[in-house]
């Protein structure tokens, strides 16, 4: 797997399902839904962060540049979510929980994301930290690899022990990113792989994989509406969530690769990606996980307003009837998404932290 300077399409359509599968997981879909999506959607994301990842860069100047185009999103479209929920509780009519402002704002400044005061878009200072620990062991380790391996093996086995005995929360979500570490890991190992290499019986048995270790875990927690989370320290079996997580992460990327492989054998010519939507899902990924709560929760409103009227929930099952409702919002989210994507990368990529020598970055849409 050769990384080029020029775009990966498949990484861009492998993030693309992921930030849609964090969309439907978001909506309360059906609880077997549920269990599949977040067996492996986060940590997609860090595995696919990890294929980019330069562990080789100095710490300072590295950290200086995720704290830009990492943590200033963290801390701009938290304000927008804390004033987009200060205006949902002020207006409705039937709220019963007033937000706690202080609270909110300590945990965006701390990057919490636990208890009273838990911060939005965990997953931001969670990267920033897991990208740091990684990149500082290895210039610890003096570019040794096998003191490099020990060093994150030891953060990995140090985070799953505190997630599955302590699960207290920590500041810039350390608690998760040290679990996430071994994710960005493999992503850096697959820069060394070719998965088109693998025959079909290695993917049949990660797909037994992913599928076995996913149910196994889901019962273990209890069935229902429970399910493993990494923003919760919620793993479950830990051996489970990591065969069923590094499985999905696989399965999906070799999906993505496979689908480009097939697109180009017919399109010799062209350089464009079998699914161009997904490919601009995934490269606007960021925007899209900051700000979808707020359409999402004015897509609940509409249809708790609207579909209760109908025979909708008589006619259907009750797993059906909430994955209807699960599609319906995914859709009418990403609608209104669109235009905000356009508006953020035209007017306003400073929330994003593009900015270069002190000047904004202008970005071509």
């Amino acid at each position: 797997m050769r990384i080029e300077s020029t775009r990966l399409t498949w990484a861009d359509s492998a993030r693309g399902i992921a930030i849609l599968l964090v969309l439907l997981g978001h909506t309360c879909p059906p609880p077997y839904t549920t269990a599949f999506i977040y067996a492996f959607h986060m940590p997609l994301f860090f595995v696919l962060s990890g294929l980019f990842l330069r562990v080789d860069e100095q710490f300072v100047p590295f950290a200086k540049k995720k704290a830009r185009t990492l943590l200033v999103p963290f801390v701009i479209f938290n304000l927008v979510l804390l004033f987009s929920d200060w205006c949902i509780v002020a207006l409705s009519p039937n709220a019963h929980e007033a937000v706690n402002i202080p609270r909110r704002l300590l945990g965006m400044l701390t990057g919490w994301h636990g208890g009273s005061w838990s911060s939005s878009l965990w997953f931001l200072p969670c990267l920033f930290s897991a990208q740091l620990l990684i990149v500082g062991c290895y210039h610890l380790a003096k570019e040794n690899a096998r003191i490099y391996i020990g060093l994150w093996i030891l953060l990995t086995l140090a985070g799953v022990a505190y997630c599955h005995w302590v699960a207290v929360s920590l500041p810039m979500s350390l608690d998760s990113a040290l679990v996430a570490t071994g994710f960005l890991l493999m992503g850096r190992q697959l820069r060394t792989m070719n998965l088109r290499d693998e025959a079909w019986w290695y993917w049949a048995i990660t797909l037994i994989i992913f599928i076995s270790t996913t149910l196994d875990n889901f019962y273990s927690l209890g069935g229902g509406n429970n399910h493993v989370d990494l923003s919760t320290d919620t793993l479950g079996l830990p051996l489970n969530f990591y065969l069923a997580a590094c499985a999905g992460s696989l399965l999906l990327i070799r999906g993505c690769q496979w689908a480009e492989s097939i697109h180009r054998r017919f399109n010799a010519q062209q350089l464009t990606p079998p699914f161009p939507i997904l490919n601009y899902f995934g490269r606007n990924s960021l925007i899209i996980y900051c700000l979808h709560r707020i359409p999402m929760n004015l897509g609940i409103g509409i249809w708790n307003a609207v579909v209760p009227s109908t025979n909708l929930a008589a006619v259907l099952s009750s797993d059906a009837f909430t994955l209807l409702r699960s599609l319906v919002l995914l859709i009418f989210t990403l609608l209104l998404l669109i235009p905000a994507v356009y508006v953020v990368n035209r007017w306003l990529p400073w929330t994003l932290g593009k900015w270069k020598g002190g000047k904004i970055e202008k970005l071509k849409y």
